[in-house]
């Protein structure tokens, strides 16, 4: 994992994040840094020494699904750790032997990967979304950041989405835009749509997937779950107020 800054110095503000193994392209260099842009089109500078300017290996792809992984030397995790991996990672796959996969990195380390967690396929859509997004209760808020160590709501929301094949755009404006989510109402509202906030002046500054009967997971100070039902204990009235739109996934399903 590596941060993307708004312009080619470390002390400037962190926009988002890249994970291991996504491809970038470059567009521009200055000294040691480069403005690239990721798979969504977000553009930023990231310093070179995190990029790896070679051919990407061919072949079969593993996208982690442990909150926090590693590859190791040999197919136990008492092995030495050769990197920490993070949800979201993507690797590429040389053999499979029981659970474990002996994968390549993108600057040519080769090792072994537990690859025994999956989601369960008996789950629709919807229920991925909801399962997976639980998954993160706890981790703590972090201004653009898009992985288990720190996520900002955007990143939280297109992480989650990205897992189960929806993709969308990074910031929080973005994804309320996105056409192919449908207008809904909070009391229609199911499981996994995206109710969208617009805390202060300006533009839309606030997502939470919903969990059904108007219940949401965000990223606010850490991963959480509350509630938008005045009659709940979880009940966040300052949300509540500040609805702007309720959009549904259901063109996806």
């Amino acid at each position: 994992m590596a941060n993307i800054h708004k312009e080619p110095e470390y002390k400037t503000e962190i926009i988002t994040q890249t994970l291991l193994g996504e491809q970038l392209k470059i567009f521009e260099r200055n000294e040691s840094w480069l403005r690239v842009s990721q798979w969504d089109g977000y553009e930023g500078w990231i310093n070179s020494s995190a990029v790896t300017e070679k051919e990407t290996p061919i072949g079969t792809s593993l996208a982690v699904a442990d909150l926090f992984n590693g590859v190791y030397t040999e197919k136990s995790k008492s092995s030495p750790i050769l990197r920490d991996l993070v949800f979201g990672n993507s690797l590429v796959i040389l053999e499979k032997v029981d659970d474990w996969s002996r994968v390549i990195l993108p600057d040519g380390t080769k090792g072994w990967t537990d690859a025994s967690w999956q989601c369960d396929p008996e789950d629709d859509l919807r229920g991925q979304i909801v399962k997976t997004a639980e998954r993160f209760l706890g981790i703590q808020y972090l201004w653009g950041g898009k992985s288990p160590k720190g996520f900002d709501c955007s990143g939280f929301v297109q992480t989650i989405m990205h897992s189960v094949g929806i993709n969308l755009p990074r910031d929080v404006y973005q994804q309320e835009q996105e056409e192919l989510l449908k207008e809904s109402t909070l009391p229609t509202a199911e499981q996994g749509d995206l109710i969208f906030f617009r805390t202060g002046e300006g533009k839309t500054d606030h997502v939470a997937i919903t969990l059904g009967e108007k219940s949401i997971i965000h990223s606010s100070g850490f991963v959480k779950i509350e509630s938008l039902d005045e009659i709940s204990n979880s009940y966040n009235q300052n949300l509540r107020e500040h609805i702007s739109t309720v959009k549904s996934i259901q063109n996806y399903c």
